[in-house]
Parts: structure tokens; sequence; C-alpha cells
């Protein structure tokens, strides 16, 4: 009967961990999956000109997109929701699009929707993956401290957080920035300054946590000068 109990208290302890684990990881795998289909639109049948085979496709495209339309969101992307059900709704509209050249055996319709399903599925990912790597790797730590450590206060996690921020913050700086988005550097750079500023502050407030309104404070503002820098690429 120990055994037993010692068991179920094991497995209860993994299953939550890969609960949390899923939770943190911004990716959706239906809509990854669909890039099988996109695949082969965009590297076969568009650029070769294949209506037979860009008409074959539809059913891929059709059952790809109704899977996509039933997935949840990870927790980490729950704040990109309505981003996300916008992104959708205009992506059923390509697919639409899609099956309507399809029927007609619209030849010019059919390579301009495979275009548009092309890149609305890029903008998709766009929604719930940062554009720089470093950023979703700072955002998966700030996570489980805004929504699950300061809920708990559960002031040791958070001071060990606080410095896996500020290493975190460090990687950022030292990242490379896209070269397609220049123009935004400066502005990404101030946002980053302030962001490592406000993890600071956590990192001095923590310290003591003999506040717990002001450890709830300092967390606050990290959250919201992360939200600023995520700003900056919208």
């Amino acid at each position: 009967m120990k055994k037993l109990l010692m068991f179920l208290m094991f497995f209860s302890v993994c299953v939550s961990a890969q609960e949390k684990n899923h939770e943190v990881n911004s990716e959706v795998k239906e809509l990854m999956d669909f890039h099988d289909v996109i695949y082969q639109i965009w590297h076969t049948g568009w650029p070769e000109k294949n209506i037979e085979f860009l008409s074959s496709l539809l059913p891929e495209v059709e059952s790809g997109f109704v899977k996509i339309q039933k997935a949840e969101l990870p927790g980490i992307l729950r704040e990109k929701k309505s981003k996300w059900e916008e992104g959708l709704s205009k992506f059923g509209k390509c697919v639409e699009d899609y099956k309507t050249a399809v029927a007609k055996k619209d030849s010019v319709g059919l390579l301009t929707a495979a275009e548009k399903l092309h890149s609305q599925f890029e903008m998709q990912v766009r929604i719930i993956r940062p554009v720089m790597k470093e950023i979703e790797a700072f955002h998966q730590v700030l996570y489980m401290v805004y929504h699950y450590y300061v809920k708990d206060y559960n002031l040791e996690k958070i001071k060990e957080s606080a410095a896996q921020m500020l290493a975190k913050v460090d990687e950022l700086n030292k990242a490379k920035f896209p070269e397609r988005l220049k123009p935004r550097e400066e502005n990404f750079n101030k946002a980053k300054s302030e962001l490592e500023l406000a993890v600071k502050k956590l990192k001095d407030v923590v310290k003591s946590g003999n506040n717990k309104s002001d450890v709830k404070a300092a967390v606050n503002f990290v959250h919201s000068k992360y939200e600023e820098l995520e700003k900056v690429f919208n």
C-alpha cells in the first residue's frame, strides 16, 4: 500500500511537470503539422504552376485547417488569444478561396489563393512565436512567476526566477537583432533596457521579501515592460 501511494504521488508530480512544460511551450502542434501541406503547395505546386497537384491538396488543406480551429492554445499564449482568433478568421477565408478556385477550375485564382494561404500561414505562426528565441526564453520564466509563483507567494521561486530573468536579459543583449527589422532596433533597445532595469528592481525587492505587495508590484512592473518590448514587433 505504501509503495502504491508513493508511486501515485510520483506519477502526479510527473504529470504536473509535463502539464507545466506544455503550458510554457509556445507551440500549437496542429499549426506546425499544417506546414506539411503548405510546403508542398509553396515549394512544388505554386512554383511549377501545377494546378492539378494544387487541386489534389484541397482535402489536406481543409482537414488541416479544421484541426487548427479546434486546437487549444497553451497557457503562455493566453494573452494572444484575440490575435490568434482574428488570424484564424483570415486563415479560413484563404481556405475558402482555395476551395472555390478548385471548384471553378480557376487556375489563376488557385495560384493567387495558394499564395495568400501560404502568407496567412506564416502570419499565424508569427502570432504565437516571438521574433527572437531569446525573447521566448525570457517569457517562459516570466510566465511562471506572473501566473504561479506570485499567486502562491513562493518567494524562493520568485528569487530564483529573478536571477534567471537577468541571465535571459543578458542573452538578449548579446543576441543579433533581425536585419529585416532594423528600423525598429532603436525602440527595441530602449524597451530592452527598461526591461532589464525592471528585472534588477525585482531582484532587489525580493532580497528581503518582507513586503508582499512590493514584490507583487515589482513582478507586475516586469510584466508590463515585457509587454512593451513585445509591442515593438507589432
